[in-house]
């Protein structure tokens, strides 16, 4: 019996060796818990000065959206130089630079993109009293808009036969 108690009693008394192990792990332990410390504490500014740069980049754009929305509307009370009213187009003859200012159709609607941007003339052409017309979208950029005589002249360097032959518009897809 006593050999028993002996064995237990040894298996009591810490060994110096583990307790040296120990110890280094926990000199280890702190060591890298002071160096992740000190890391945060030098990231930490740079961190919140980009945090800060976010939000006031988000601040900033949402305060324009919101100005936008809610801008207030402003009024025109007249028709300034070089500005044109859809009246002015809709209805105009179009005339053929290819054929000596022949009349070769007649505007019927604009083309206006997202941005208020007039793209192209639909056009009726061909046909007799509405009879066999065809509309045609011609791009903007293709005509050559000019003031004669108090008119607005429109032309387009395309024959009639061009024309006619150019793809049919047909509105939305």
């Amino acid at each position: 019996m006593r050999k028993e108690i002996w064995e237990e009693d040894v298996e009591c008394v810490p060994n110096i060796s583990t307790l040296d192990h120990k110890e280094n792990d926990m000199k280890s332990l702190s060591t890298a818990l002071t160096g992740s410390l000190f890391t945060l504490a030098l990231l930490a500014p740079g961190a919140m000065a980009l945090a800060a740069e976010h939000e006031a980049e988000t601040t900033e754009r949402h305060e324009a959206e919101t100005t936008e929305m809610h801008m207030e509307a402003s009024f025109v009370t007249h028709k300034s130089a070089g500005h044109m009213e859809s009246d002015d187009l809709v209805g105009s003859t179009v005339k053929s630079t290819a054929e000596e200012d022949e009349d070769i159709g007649s505007v019927d609607k604009l083309l206006i993109d997202e941005s208020g941007q007039v793209t192209a003339l639909v056009l009726s052409i061909g046909g007799f009293l509405g009879m066999g017309e065809k509309d045609i979208a011609i791009a903007w950029e293709s005509l050559d808009i000019t003031h004669e005589d108090d008119d607005l002249v429109i032309r387009v360097n395309a024959t009639q036969d061009a024309l006619e032959n150019a793809p049919e518009y047909e509105g939305e897809e």
